[in-house]
């Protein structure tokens, strides 16, 4: 799913959204559907700069929208702005509203905004419940002050503070993020060295020989993550296990209790070293032959399928991921949004095929979904490491 400015071509898929709400007399006042036509003027007041209108679209389909508009006219009012967020009701409870909310809440001090505020109907429970997560208040009650077919309704008022920075904070604030991700960098690789005079490293030299086409260091990195997280751990496409059995170890040799799920689609590879016919069951086979398999939960499907995301939330309920090893196909932005809501802030992520060949067809459309997150503030990169994968943390959208 992408947001990005609504364009007047994107206003019927709007439209249609809004009217869906019309008849449910949960979202909006009106009590007729309205037109394209009569909603033109409406779009054309809102600006890129200051009052934006934006649409969540996936797989070039609008499937939800949110828009700035003045919360009053009068001049002291002009940092306040009333935020709207409608989905289409066949992606709702999806996150989608979510995403829209947290990436006004990023947006709003760039635009000048000082406060958003969210009208809501009093029997609006899962709009009050959204704006309450994303730390929206309660401001205001209006009791009875709505006429929706014979019934009155009351009007909620959710608002957030969204100070803008002064110029020299903000030059502050990047200057200590860039010294604290620079000694970042620098510490995982003071670990990384000091982890090559431990026992673990080979024994994890044995692994990778046996199972795993990952760099070595990568392994270890993963055993020291998995060692040190305080989420669970959640890998996509585990292969035959190597990444897995590191993992394992780490989690082992913590002496805490966490969960690891490891996805794998199965089928065959041809392939000198590592070559299998069944690579499922060999994935199994190498667990159990490592005695780690009562600490792994496998699940044989493909990442972004419904019964996969279902069996992955199913079992880490309340919790956290605090370290995400993704190593699948070329679509690493696809997997990472399938998952997002579950990872922790500062969630570790290991994920490979950054760097290599022009003829290696993953490596350009991966690199490419890498640092477009990476851009959008939310990834941290923390260094490169074996042939080409990618360490870095989960930041979320920026607040």
């Amino acid at each position: 799913m992408i947001i990005r400015d609504a364009v007047e071509a994107d206003l019927p898929a709007i439209v249609e959204i809004y009217n869906a709400t019309v008849p449910t007399r949960m979202v909006t006042a009106e009590l007729e559907p309205t037109t394209v036509e009569a909603r033109l003027a409406w779009f054309r007041e809102h600006s890129p700069e200051q009052y934006p209108f934006w649409v969540a679209e996936l797989d070039g389909r609008v499937i939800g929208w949110l828009d700035f508009k003045k919360f009053l006219p009068r001049g002291a009012y002009r940092g306040t702005a009333e935020i709207s967020v409608y989905v289409d009701e066949e992606f709702r409870h999806r996150g989608v509203g979510q995403r829209l909310l947290e990436h006004a809440i990023a947006r709003a001090p760039s635009l000048g905004i000082t406060a958003l505020v969210g009208l809501i109907f009093g029997h609006n429970e899962p709009s009050l419940k959204l704006f309450q997560r994303l730390s929206f208040e309660r401001w205001a009650f209006l009791p009875r002050v709505a006429q929706l077919d014979g019934v009155e309704r009351d009007l909620v008022v959710m608002g957030q503070h969204c100070p803008a920075r002064s110029p020299a904070i903000a030059k502050s604030r990047v200057q200590s993020q860039t010294a604290n991700h620079f000694n970042d960098s620098l510490n995982l690789m003071h670990t990384l060295m000091e982890y090559r005079q431990e026992p673990i490293h080979s024994k994890l030299l044995k692994i990778r020989d046996k199972y795993s086409m990952l760099h070595l260091d990568v392994l270890i990195l993963i055993y020291h993550f998995a060692k040190i997280c305080s989420g669970n751990i959640l890998e996509i496409g585990a292969f035959v296990g190597g990444a897995t059995i590191a993992a394992a170890f780490g989690v082992r040799d913590s002496g805490t209790r966490k969960k690891i799920i490891a996805i794998e689609p199965g089928g065959s590879v041809k392939h000198k070293r590592l070559g299998t016919r069944n690579i499922f069951r060999d994935l199994e086979r190498n667990l159990a032959r490592q005695r780690v398999s009562e600490l792994v939960t496998t699940i044989k499907g493909r990442s972004f399928d419904p019964t996969t995301i279902s069996a992955v939330n199913e079992m880490l309920g309340a919790d956290k991921v605090g370290l995400l090893i993704l190593d699948a196909d070329a679509a690493k932005r696809r997997d990472i949004e399938c998952y997002r809501e579950r990872f922790a802030d500062g969630c570790w992520m290991v994920i490979d095929d950054y760097y290599g060949a022009d003829a290696n067809a993953k490596i350009t459309p991966s690199r490419a979904d890498i640092d477009s997150l990476t851009t959008a503030g939310c990834l941290q990169a923390l260094g490169f490491y074996g042939w080409s994968t990618w360490v870095g943390r989960w930041r979320g959208p920026q607040r």
